[in-house]
């Protein structure tokens, strides 16, 4: 079964009350303000009737004084948090009165607000059904009973329903809220209509931008989303841009350099985590060691060292043989080979293998320390596991010829010849080996014949 996405949906009562439901997969979140179940004040929606007829040809029925006055003993009822009396007044009012159609509308408006109070989503939206099926309905409480039906639906997960609600709801207004187009957008994100969902949601971004003002971080998360889920680097980038200047965080700057990553842009991601990690935002350890990385494959070794031996010091990356070995690499080409030395050293002591131990010796060749040099390379050739075993031998007979020892040197590189690849280097120095040992016995026989002489 294939995980849905989450989303949260928040609604405001009359009262200031927040209702939340939501839903987490992945890592989306969205918040959508609902404020249509709010009962409006009768007087103020009958001027809104009055209003809308002027503007409708089909001419809407007037709402009568007395059914004007049950009306509002029921929303007094609704708004005292007394549910079951508002009820059994529109009951009442349903079952001894002959209403007009406007009548009829507004009851079963009230009807929805209460079931709506209660969680009653399947009576609610039969109620706002009822509304629309209504004769000569204001254009006002047709387009909210559209539009309210439309988040019911969200709601209760039947996007289908919904987006057929909002739709028509969208052909009904002149100036649609961007509120509505996000609605719309994640409605069609959950059926996995990334294409449908895509347009709405931009224009409800876009409808905010251009007012001056800033679209709520939800709404950037979740075009985010759905650029991401359609390989679309180059706009999850524009909006992770846009999260980290207006919603700064850790995960939006990750991102961002992921996004830059895929489109192969190694600069831009390498910024975005270098800034992450200067403004102490970064925490995992996976996090450092891409940081050390990037800047490993920009050819800037120092920072890389820099940042792995401070997440070592504060704990964040593992002192093991893999995290070694790399800031390891990382002095040595930045041309720091005495700070790699201590580093090495440690993760040798902590590999069971002999590579270690031979890039420790090869460290110390470097520097021309040939007894250190001599003593790691044989612990490494000893311990075994070498990679390279036949360049092992040619650095120890260099060492080994550098201290004057030349049997020994002789004896290393006659086992570095026995490999293809250093046959032919290994062979040239066991000649000039010899030939070095022959000049020093013809120099200390002629040493000691001038010395007889004297």
């Amino acid at each position: 079964m294939k995980a849905k996405r989450n989303r949260y949906f928040t609604h405001q009562g009359s009262a200031g009350n927040q209702r939340k439901l939501s839903r987490t997969v992945a890592s989306l979140a969205l918040v959508l303000t609902v404020a249509a179940f709010s009962p409006t004040p009768l007087a103020a929606q009958d001027q809104a009737r009055s209003q809308t007829q002027e503007r409708k040809t089909v001419k809407t029925p007037a709402l009568r004084g007395k059914i004007y006055q049950v009306l509002s003993e029921a929303q007094a009822k609704a708004e005292e948090n007394k549910p079951k009396e508002a009820l059994a007044i529109l009951d009442g009012l349903r079952r001894r009165s002959k209403l007009n159609s406007y009548e009829a509308a507004m009851m079963w408006k009230f009807y929805a607000y209460i079931h709506y109070s209660q969680d009653n989503y399947p009576e609610a939206i039969n109620s706002y059904e009822q509304v629309l099926a209504q004769d000569a309905l204001p254009q006002a409480l047709e387009s909210e009973a559209l539009y309210s039906t439309g988040q019911l639906y969200f709601i209760q997960e039947n996007y289908r329903q919904a987006i057929s609600y909002l739709n028509r709801w969208f052909a009904l207004v002149e100036t649609p809220k961007p509120q509505a187009y996000i609605m719309l957008g994640q409605a069609y994100y959950q059926l996995e209509q990334l294409d449908k969902a895509r347009k709405p949601i931009e224009t409800a971004v876009a409808m905010t931008e251009r007012k001056g003002k800033i679209p709520k971080e939800s709404w950037y998360l979740l075009l985010r989303a759905l650029y991401f889920e359609q390989n679309d680097y180059a706009r999850a980038a524009d909006v992770l841009e846009k999260l980290v200047r207006h919603y700064p965080k850790k995960d939006y700057w990750v991102q961002l350099s992921s996004a830059y990553g895929e489109m192969n842009k190694e600069r831009q991601q390498l910024n975005a985590m270098e800034i992450a990690y200067r403004q102490d935002l970064l925490d995992r350890e996976s996090e450092w060691l891409n940081l050390a990385q990037l800047f490993i494959y920009q050819d800037i070794p120092y920072k890389a060292a820099r940042v792995l031996e401070q997440g070592m010091d504060r704990g964040i990356v593992t002192q093991n043989e893999r995290n070694l070995k790399l800031l390891s690499y990382a002095w040595s080409t930045a041309q720091e080979a005495r700070k790699a030395l201590p580093v090495l050293v440690k993760a040798a002591e902590a590999s069971a293998t002999g590579e270690l131990d031979v890039q420790l010796g090869s460290t110390y060749y470097r520097l021309d320390e040939w007894k250190n040099a001599v003593s790691y390379l044989r612990q490494g050739l000893d311990k075994g596991d070498v990679k390279n075993v036949d360049n092992a031998y040619m650095l120890l007979g260099l060492s080994l010829f550098n201290l004057d020892r030349f049997e020994d040197a002789r004896y290393a590189f006659k086992q570095a010849a026995k490999y293809e690849g250093s046959k032919t280097v290994a062979s040239q120095w066991l000649n000039y080996v010899d030939k070095e040992m022959e000049r020093r016995e013809i120099l200390a026989q002629t040493r000691k014949a001038m010395e007889a002489r004297r």
